[in-house]
């Protein structure tokens, strides 16, 4: 699965602001400390931090919750955000059945976190497959410096925005 570049759609409009690069997305994903997933459940989403890590263009989560893991056996469509909400990174995917963990992911987790992952002790890491990406930037605290210099009038506000739509290309 590849990356394919589309127009991020903001409030009905395609946006005319200037494209993020995907190399920005990949190292905000790679770097993110915690990553929100929010499942879709019986009652209203809870959003929950988990700890992950981007790899090989998936997302790869430790989700200890069994409320969260039943949930997602039950609907395993997903989204995820970052922290940031003036840097965005926006992820919509499924829940995919794991493949078998490859030593350079947990190495990769493990060097990211510090941390001793064990399968057998925690379990495997939940995969994300991405389907859309969508990410923007916005000046200053709380996107306050785009509102200011572009005035708001909702789409304008943003800087730079991005949507990767991944398809199979096999």
């Amino acid at each position: 699965m590849s990356p394919h570049e589309r127009h991020l759609r903001l409030y009905g409009v395609a946006s005319d602001k200037a494209p993020l690069a995907w190399p920005w997305v990949e190292q905000q994903l790679a770097g993110a400390s915690t990553y929100w997933i929010n499942v879709r459940t019986r009652g209203h989403p809870h959003p929950r931090p988990v700890w992950g890590v981007w790899f090989v263009q998936q997302l790869y989560l430790s989700i200890g919750s069994p409320t969260l893991r039943r949930s997602i056996r039950e609907e395993p469509a997903v989204t995820i955000h970052l922290d940031s909400g003036t840097d965005v990174v926006i992820v919509e995917g499924l829940v995919t059945p794991s493949t078998a963990i490859v030593p350079a992911l947990t190495e990769a987790y493990n060097q990211k976190y510090e941390w001793d992952y064990q399968v057998s002790r925690y379990g495997e890491l939940t995969q994300v497959q991405p389907g859309k990406v969508m990410a923007w930037r916005t000046a200053g605290w709380a996107g306050r410096e785009s509102f200011q210099t572009t005035g708001w009038a909702g789409r304008e506000s943003f800087q730079t925005t991005g949507c990767w739509i991944f398809e199979d290309q096999g």
